[in-house]
């Protein structure tokens, strides 16, 4: 590998690749391999064939992940597990022409990651399967490459079986892929070991000798520093006899190094050379860092001799609406908005992410605990753990650490989260044996044999920490579990589980809920977890992110804690939000689309320096009575903040060190206008916010995230749509549709705005609702060159019109590459339902319409129409401003939502809880399943099952209780109800959940009737 992948890539993005496999000092080179595939997602038969035609497939560029370019659809088999995506099976296909220059080398096709179940074809040759979706691997061509003249490469990509994981997990070739190109003798894949200890450099290269002769061959290393200046060098003579390997082990000093840490970042280069006969054969660049580790029970992680906290989150493989498939801009986007927050560490669960975000965190000085797999055993029906482990750890987990290990971001290795068995033991060991020079731990799993003892949810649990041993380092492998909807607020603490003996007592805020906006009615939710979380640090299962913030400061043996995430997530919806149509876990501290949330700056205010103040909730309430008390936070790094309404001081309060006391709060009088907070150090200001009350919508803002679109070549840039009242504060209810144009070489790949329970499509659409006065949009140039204009308009108004009458139409254009000259824009409007013209009402300024009226336009830009906008005003769309309810009016988990077979959702009924009951039918062995997640320890529980039913013969009706799929179920015996489908009884059904994942099936014995509504885990 030359240079770090993430360097080669965008190196090698513009160059042809047969004029680069053969230019430089040696015949060797890596190129990528993501160009002009084609694609079908189907399965059609004899695909691997070199003559099969795919003239029809779709022509695309990797990575590629198809599920979520998918509709959103309940019936889909990935459920809200794993986000309502399609799946199935898909098929990517390329030819190549065999350069003269290949003849004799030894040559091989890498992937970086395919999800899931790969079969890998050349030229009509199997090369092999891979099943587990989170690994990179390759397969050897050098024998096709030298007998043929064009090799036809074929991959078909299984994803049918679900669930896959517990998560979103895309589908398709997600990664980079790569042509190896080397001479008989090289150093192979992940070939080069690098350690280091204070100033020694230990490094081990491998070398093979594929060639029919013995070979006497030197092997240099050369050290240079990030200013390419030479700091050491060695070379060691090796023999390699015919279709041999050895390792050459050498030993070097850099005088004086730099240190890697996540404040500086340092980082060298190894060039590793293979010659004979003073010719290079191979060379292959390692970037490492120099820094010295160590885990002291009692004190936590020591790096370069002083203690550091890990501040962590976990993060999926994934980019929102982008799937899988992450771009690296995307990677170090949000990597570098984790470490902007205060974060210095990542935890990959449950899984090894792309080579790419491996370089971002060694790059930006992110620490990370890689993460290898979710179970050793089943925890979702068709997982890796259920299939695969058992034939595949061992060599997944080989060439993970190989793949990994010489990074200086990677500080220890976790082999698994909230799963159980023996084979921990085994696992930590192969760990050790491949690499001795970090420790093992897991989240909750097989502890008694990590090295750091690890653990979950359980951790979060009040006087868990009292009882804290010394003998290992402890690590909050997933602490805290809470949940925030952006721009959303409540001021009674929620429990997602009710609270719980072990909870932490959150009082609320107010005796009485103050916040009335909400997105349903309670007859349009299915469950008592179908609202959105308040943006306070108030909605939880057991702890809110305060207390874990302030225990990874407090508690010595605790070396740190990794929030449960860094960002929203595609996937396990019903776990806190009860399932569709929420279709995402929104546990981030930022949202699905990269917008920051309130706790975002809750972790800024305790883990950066530079002077912050935030303040929440926003200040626009039109339907909030007048004088109603607001509990005003605010978030601050700073000695002291004060508090201004309307330019009058409320008064100046200290940040505290207790959990209950890092936000500054005051109780504020509800009335529009201004409202500051005002940060001072030593009696000096030195940050400040105002927010102030917004008008109805009037406008809209485009700006840039990030990174602005590369001056030429495919690249990707993040568009923010905020929403603006006519003085041009923000609207933080922002909910009208905003409809994109492209002019230039550039296509809009998704849209998205976080919104949890937004199920509309990212892919193919031109258009989309903001959330919360947000909307983003992800614009990709193509390799053409070309200037890159993107247009934006909205029909901007209250929905409902409860709190103005008044409608607005803006349109804007942001300039995204080159010098493109904004047009003379035109706006036409029609207000009867017609379509609009330019002999239409020209817009000037806001209108004022009535309730029921759908508003169209136009937008015209130098003659030519770029945007057709729609929008509606009417009492059945939009925000609820006035209404919605509480949880308390909710039973349990509805047996419509869960999984069932045999079973049917019926309505013929009354007094049944949710949208519908399952009617079990007249045959025996049909079931209904639901899934339970459990991130604490196992516990004892009571299932409250609510049924109805009775038979003719008046017997109890006969279900089999089965938990985890345990050998001998457990026989119910049910009471038939006095009137069957309208009288409903109860009944407690004890069980043991484990740690982690857990299935509770219900199947019928008899088949008389049986009716089933819902289960109350108590």
């Amino acid at each position: 590998m030359n240079q770090s992948k993430s360097e080669k890539i965008e190196m090698l993005k513009l160059v042809p690749m047969f004029l680069l496999l053969f230019t430089g000092i040696c015949s060797a080179e890596q190129v990528i391999f993501d160009d002009d595939w084609k694609f079908i997602e189907a399965n059609p038969s004899g695909a691997e064939a070199v003559g099969f035609s795919d003239d029809t497939w779709r022509s695309l560029d990797l990575p590629h992940d198809w599920s979520v370019e998918g509709k959103f659809d309940r019936k889909n088999p990935s459920t809200d597990r794993s986000g309502y995506l399609p799946t199935g099976i898909g098929w990517y296909r390329k030819a190549i022409d065999v350069p003269d220059q290949w003849k004799g080398k030894r040559v091989a096709i890498e992937f970086d990651g395919v999800f899931r179940n790969s079969t890998v074809w050349a030229n009509g040759q199997m090369l092999g399967k891979r099943p587990y979706g989170w690994i990179s691997f390759g397969y050897d061509i050098s024998e096709l490459a030298n007998d043929s003249d064009q090799i036809t490469f074929a991959v078909q990509v299984d994803n049918k079986l679900q669930h896959a994981a517990r998560w979103y997990t895309g589908s398709g070739i997600y990664g980079h892929t790569w042509i190896n190109v080397r001479e008989p003798v090289h150093v192979p894949t992940s070939g080069v070991w690098i350690r280091t200890e204070g100033s020694k450099v230990s490094i081990d290269t491998d070398v093979v000798n594929t060639s029919d002769n013995d070979v006497e061959c030197l092997v240099k290393t050369t050290l240079i520093d990030a200013q390419g200046k030479t700091v050491a060098t060695q070379q060691t003579p090796l023999v390699l006899k015919q279709d041999d390997a050895d390792s050459v082990s050498q030993v070097m000093q850099i005088s004086d190094p730099s240190l890697w840490s996540p404040d500086s970042p340092y980082l060298y280069r190894a060039i590793s050379e293979v010659l004979v006969n003073s010719q290079v054969l191979d060379r292959v660049e390692t970037r490492f860092g120099v820094r010295d580790i160590e885990w002291k029970p009692g004190t936590g992680m020591w790096l370069n001799g002083s203690v550091v906290k890990l501040r962590g989150v976990c993060q999926h493989q994934h980019g929102g609406a982008l799937g899988a498939a992450v771009p690296k801009k995307i990677i170090r986007y949000r990597v570098q908005q984790m470490k902007d927050m205060g974060c210095n560490s990542i935890r990959t669960a449950h899984n090894p992410h792309t080579p790419e975000f491996y370089d971002i965190c060694d790059e930006l000085g992110m620490i990370v605990m890689d993460e290898f797999v979710d179970g050793w055993n089943r925890k979702a029906r068709n997982d890796y753990g259920a299939h695969d482990f058992d034939q595949w750890w061992k060599r997944d987990l080989t060439d993970w650490i190989k793949r990994d290990r010489n990074h200086a971001c990677v500080f220890l290795w976790s082999v698994g989260n909230e799963t159980h068995g023996d084979v921990g033991k085994e696992m930590v060991a192969q760990c050790h044996k491949i690499d001795p020079t970090r420790p093992v731990t897991s989240g909750s799993s097989g502890s008694e044999f990590m090295d750091i003892y690890g653990m979950n949810g359980g951790s979060e649990g009040k006087g868990w920490f009292d009882t804290l041993k010394n003998d290992r380092v402890f690590i909050g492998t997933e602490n805290t579990h809470t949940w925030q909807t952006r721009g959303y607020y409540r001021t009674q603490t929620w429990y997602r589980d009710g609270k719980l003996d072990v909870a932490v007592d959150i009082p609320n805020l107010t005796d009485k809920e103050i916040f009335t906006i909400d997105w349903a009615t309670n007859a349009d939710r299915s469950n008592r977890k179908q609202f959105y979380k308040s943006s306070y640090d108030n909605a939880t299962v057991r702890s809110p992110a305060r207390r874990a913030i302030a225990q990874i400061r407090d508690v010595p043996n605790n070396a740190g804690m990794y929030r449960w995430t860094g960002h929203d997530y595609l996937g396990e919806a019903g776990l806190a939000s009860g399932a569709w149509p929420f279709k995402l876990f929104s546990g981030g501290t930022c949202d699905l689309a990269n917008f920051e949330k309130d706790l975002y700056y809750l972790y800024q205010s305790q883990w950066t320096s530079e002077p912050m103040v935030h303040v929440l909730p926003h200040w626009t309430h039109p339907v909030m009575k007048s004088g109603t008390e607001i509990p005003v936070w605010v978030y601050s790094n700073c000695d002291e903040v004060e508090l201004l309404l309307n330019g009058k001081s409320l008064g100046k309060q200290k940040p505290g060190t207790k959990w209950q006391e890092m936000q500054c709060q005051w109780m504020v009088g509800w009335e529009p206008g201004e409202l500051m907070a005002v940060g001072s150090n030593d009696g000096q200001k030195v940050a400040q916010q105002m927010i102030r009350t917004a008008d109805e919508p009037a406008k809209i803002r485009l700006s840039v995230d990030g990174e602005p679109l590369a001056k030429s070549g495919k690249d990707i840039v993040q568009v923010r749509t905020t929403f603006l009242d006519a003085k041009e504060e923000f609207y933080p209810y922002g909910e009208n549709r905003v409809w994109f144009d492209l002019s230039g070489p550039a296509r809009i790949k998704a849209l998205d705005n976080g919104k949890p329970n937004d199920v509309e499509p990212f892919y193919g659409m031109t258009d989309r609702t903001g959330f919360f006065g947000l909307a983003r949009a992800y614009v990709e140039s193509t390799k053409v060159p070309g200037d890159i204009m993107l247009t934006a308009g909205a029909i901007l108004g209250d929905k409902k019109l409860r709190v103005s009458n008044k409608v607005h139409i803006d349109v804007q254009q942001i300039g995204l590459r080159g010098n493109p000259s904004p047009g003379s824009i035109a706006i036409y409007y029609t207000t009867d339902g017609t379509q609009p013209s330019d002999a239409s009402t020209r817009y000037e300024s806001g209108f004022e319409i009535q309730l029921g009226t759908t508003v169209k336009a136009i937008a015209i830009i130098d003659d030519k129409v770029v945007l057709k906008m729609e929008e509606r005003f009417a009492k059945d769309v939009g925000l609820l401003w006035e209404g919605g309810g509480t949880d308390a009016d909710f039973g349990g988990d509805q047996a419509e939502d869960a999984e069932f077979a045999g079973a049917k959702r019926s309505t013929q009924g009354k007094n049944y809880n949710g949208n519908a009951f399952l009617d079990m039918g007249k045959k025996p062995g049909s079931y209904v399943e639901w899934y339970q997640e459990n991130d604490g320890d196992t516990r004892n529980v009571n299932v409250k099952l609510r049924y109805s039913g009775s038979s003719a013969d008046k017997k109890p009706l006969k279900v089999r209780l089965n938990v985890n799929g345990m050998a001998n179920p457990k026989e119910i015996k049910l009471t038939p109800a006095f009137n069957s489908g309208k009288h409903w009884r109860t009944m407690d059904l004890p069980i043991t959940l484990k740690r982690g994942a857990n299935t509770i099936r219900l199947t019928t014995v008899d088949g008389r009737g049986l009716l089933i509504d819902e289960i109350l885990i108590k």
